[in-house]
């Protein structure tokens, strides 16, 4: 996943770090963001999913927070006016997300924007080491438990899959929907409707067990022998 700059062109004007705070004067506060001077269309960093929309009038004025990943988010705030974006509405990299501004707490009209590793506010990172750059989310990651049980941890290593090999677009959150439905169809060969119906069920069990995954019927239902055979794939790569 690459990264783009939210202020293409735009002045730093504040970098991330200890700074006197510009309107408290407050020695050594600790900067979480990075502030981009000027009026400008504010720009999405990468895809993913508008996490919240709100306004604090002592704080960041109009505010925007979008989750890419579990581990990453990015946060914009002194929106001009309130992003015609919804919480849960998902987002392409380089999407408009609202026009700077000088609402809330703010001195001249601009954008503060942080890097987050989770929704908590003060868990940032410099921006500025991202921005412009492909960002590896995941490491090499640990065995499923083969359980049989088709939970959140399992519906995330296989929507990793599924992005690597068969084009899902959304984000990496165990949260199964369409875009990860027709991913699988995809998968397995079944008509790409992003419904999950008992042809789709049947497919990937036809798969998994042509891959000497599965061993019982193929007859749609996913119990606890197609839930095993997949955990089972996923853990040798080789769905």
């Amino acid at each position: 996943m690459k990264l783009l700059n939210p202020a293409p062109g735009r002045p730093v004007t504040s970098p991330y770090g200890p700074r006197r705070h510009p309107i408290t004067n407050e020695l050594g506060k600790m900067h979480h963001g990075v502030d981009f001077g000027g009026t400008f269309d504010v720009i999405c960093v990468a895809d993913g999913i508008v996490n919240h929309v709100g306004y604090s009038a002592r704080g960041g004025g109009h505010v925007v927070i979008i989750k890419h990943a579990p581990n990453l988010y990015s946060v914009y705030y002194h929106g001009r006016e309130r992003t015609t974006w919804n919480k849960g509405d998902r987002i392409a990299a380089g999407a408009k997300v609202y026009v700077s501004g000088s609402t809330g707490a703010s001195t001249g009209p601009h954008l503060h924007f942080e890097l987050r590793k989770s929704r908590r506010w003060g868990d940032t990172q410099d921006p500025m080491a991202w921005i412009d750059r492909n960002v590896v989310l995941s490491h090499t990651p640990d065995p499923l438990k083969v359980d049989g049980k088709l939970g959140r941890v399992t519906w995330r290593r296989w929507q990793e899959v599924l992005k690597r090999d068969w084009g899902y677009e959304g984000i990496i959150d165990g949260k199964p929907g369409p875009m990860t439905y027709r991913a699988i169809q995809r998968s397995c060969g079944a008509k790409v409707d992003g419904v999950l119906g008992p042809e789709t069920r049947k497919l990937v069990q036809k798969r998994l067990k042509g891959n000497d995954f599965y061993l019982g019927e193929l007859d749609g239902i996913w119990g606890r022998g197609t839930i095993t055979a997949l955990q089972r794939a996923l853990n040798q790569n080789h769905y």
